[in-house]
């Protein structure tokens, strides 16, 4: 256990440094927009007790590295594992600190997996990766069955792959139907694998790192030998492996590849294309109207941050108290994640008879959705009870938009939750479902798909 137990000690100075002031709960007071939608962490609304916050996690990583406790008990794995890793609580803390919330109650989870076991609900996930590349357990010979049913024309030769990732291949189709003709549209050259492989995520992101580095080394070792100089996905947990985790783990040589090789979000590729014209949208009467609102995918936001190799320098002490880094240590902070491609996709849609409204929850002190970190999984109920929130939220903001738009006797025909990731799709769906809220969600690649206009594509 020596080894699992540098998990922790390597954060001490963060978990002493830990004030229990509860700034991890909420957005920085800057940035509240409502009293009713104020608090950032999901976790923290479910449990609604100190441990359930970053800090109460870096308390229990603090008394397990100094042995105030004996065991993990089953409550304080529940109360380590309902969270989402949505990372709110780091970049709210960083606003007046330099600690690394995030890392340090990644690393306690870790700990727990190595000293406990994962969840036996993530074990079965692991189980299923391992024999069939995804967590679904679905034949992995159908990975790419879906782009047989699309007007997409892929190229076997080109340099661009599209990355499905497994939610899309298996679950929600739709999206990576429309991203893939979106990419036609724009008329850029890709093609998919059949030898493609979970990006790790639902297993690295439930504690069992080890488990998930080959899936890494898999596809980094596929990417180079098929040539590929750049690779498209529409999800943002695999965004955020390649681009942010990945590059934590890979030996020499492949990191070496690694860097060789362009990532890119679908909204990215989406932005590019509207700003070159490549592709254009069709006029408001052609289409219904729409009032919508945008989630922040926390793996696409605040997790989309690119890697910072590991820090290497002196560490001093100014009047034995204050640690100062020479040189500065760089930190992520959630405000380099992808934001402005998302709005601006939308805003070019206003002419397509889309309206576009923010929620109070933006950027990087958005709320999650509730549906990662092995949450939607392991806790149903808290993940069901994460998108319930961010729905009223959404609720709120589309309705008020809708009674200005009346006002002004315009009209509209449906409210839209949009956003930009196959978990939040799930999670977001069953919401609506439960709540039977008139709301409709929507990818955006597949709104973006249905108002193109053919004519306009050059």
């Amino acid at each position: 256990m020596t080894e699992s137990k540098e998990l922790l000690s390597k954060h001490v100075d963060d978990m002493w440094l830990c004030c229990r002031c509860s700034l991890c709960k909420f957005p920085p007071l800057a940035q509240i927009k409502s009293h009713r939608f104020s608090s950032v962490c999901c976790s923290m609304d479910y449990g609604f007790f100190h441990a359930w916050s970053g800090s109460g996690k870096i308390i229990m990583g603090l008394s397990l590295l100094e042995k105030r406790v004996e065991k993990i008990t089953e409550p304080m794995r529940d109360a380590l594992l309902q969270c989402t890793l949505c990372g709110a609580c780091d970049v709210s803390c960083k606003y007046s600190t330099n600690i690394e919330v995030f890392d340090t109650i990644f690393d306690v989870r870790r700990y727990m997996v190595k000293a406990i076991g994962a969840h036996p609900v993530h074990l079965k996930y692991l189980a299923k990766v391992e024999e069939f590349h995804n967590p679904y357990g679905e034949p992995h010979t159908q990975r790419q069955q879906w782009l047989e049913s699309t007007k997409a024309v892929h190229n076997d030769t080109a340099k661009t792959l599209f990355f499905t990732g497994c939610t899309a291949a298996y679950r929600h189709q739709d999206m990576a139907k429309a991203s893939v003709e979106v990419l036609s549209a724009g008329e850029l050259e890709f093609r998919v694998s059949e030898a493609e492989w979970c990006c790790g995520s639902p297993i690295y992101r439930s504690g069992q790192v080890d488990d998930a580095i080959k899936y890494f080394e898999h596809n980094i070792g596929l990417f180079s030998a098929m040539g590929i100089e750049e690779v498209i996905t529409a999800c943002p947990g695999c965004y955020s492996m390649f681009v942010a985790e990945y590059p934590k783990y890979l030996n020499a040589d492949l990191l070496g590849k690694w860097k060789k090789i362009k990532f890119r979000h679908m909204v990215e590729v989406l932005e590019d294309f509207i700003a070159k014209k490549k592709i254009i949208f069709a006029e408001e009467p052609q289409n219904r109207r729409l009032v919508v609102t945008y989630h922040d995918p926390c793996h696409l936001g605040r997790g989309s941050e690119p890697w910072i190799p590991e820090w290497e320098g002196t560490e001093k002490k100014v009047y034995n108290q204050i640690k100062v880094y020479d040189p500065p240590k760089k930190t992520r902070r959630g405000t380099r994640g992808i934001y402005k491609a998302p709005r601006f996709i939308l805003k070019q849609l206003k002419n397509s008879g889309v309206e576009f409204v923010e929620m109070f929850r933006i950027n990087e002190y958005a709320y999650c959705c509730g549906s990662g970190g092995g949450v939607k999984a392991a806790y149903p109920e808290m993940a069901l009870a994460a998108s319930m929130e961010r729905l009223e939220e959404a609720e709120a903001v589309l309705k008020s938009k809708v009674e200005e738009l009346l006002k002004m006797n315009e009209s509209v025909d449906e409210m839209v939750v949009v956003s930009a990731c196959p978990f939040c799709k799930t999670n977001f769906e069953e919401a609506i479902a439960k709540s039977g809220k008139r709301i409709r969600y929507l990818d955006i690649n597949q709104l973006v798909n249905e108002r193109i206009t053919k004519e306009g594509v050059q």
